[in-house]
């Protein structure tokens, strides 16, 4: 995939900052517009989204709060689930290819995103385990992905699971609190 320069810094940035949490470096928290975050890697893989032939749509709520979180952290989440639904998609050869990325408010103040794709879905029996460091469903999966973002959302007080959709598909959804009493 080739990055325009400016797709090279944030994609340095989000790698630099993987790097980081892996060394256990405490995240670097500001406010941050989810929506921008959602648009940003759109951006980001939108040749890969092309090249897949899916249509790409977003549903964001114009008046979601801002959160208080590690921008580069929230944007690695969302890139993997994207490129985990892309995928996921890529792997049926008939059917929609549709994938959706969506945010709204969540309980009073916060924030829920949503990745719900047409791809390939998801067993029962992983939807328990799919966020497990080492467990995968792909052939030449490391299973490290989807745990990486666990281990985010969860450094930010925020929750992720995963659903089937139907008929065919998943979703993956995550929470993340304002974070107000953190920012005070």
């Amino acid at each position: 995939m080739l990055f325009r320069s400016k797709d090279a810094d944030r994609a340095s940035k989000v790698v630099g900052r993987v790097r980081s949490l892996a060394k256990g470096t405490p995240p670097q928290k500001d406010w941050v517009n989810v929506n921008e975050t959602i648009l940003e890697i759109a951006a980001l893989t939108r040749s890969e989204i092309k090249q897949n032939h899916i249509s790409f749509r977003t549903q964001l709520l114009e008046s979601l709060p801002l959160v208080w979180a590690d921008r580069i952290q929230l944007q690695q989440v969302i890139m993997n689930l994207i490129i985990n639904a892309i995928e996921a998609i890529s792997a049926c050869e008939e059917g929609p290819r549709d994938l959706l990325v969506s945010s709204t408010k969540y309980k009073s103040n916060g924030a829920l995103v949503t990745v719900c794709d047409s791809g390939k879905g998801l067993a029962p029996a992983n939807l328990d385990h799919i966020f497990d460091a080492f467990h995968t469903t792909k052939p030449n999966g490391m299973g490290m992905g989807l745990a990486i973002s666990r281990s985010i959302i969860e450094a930010h007080s925020g929750r992720i699971w995963a659903t089937s959709n139907t008929p065919r598909g998943a979703v993956i959804q995550f929470t993340l609190p304002t974070g107000q009493e953190e920012a005070s």
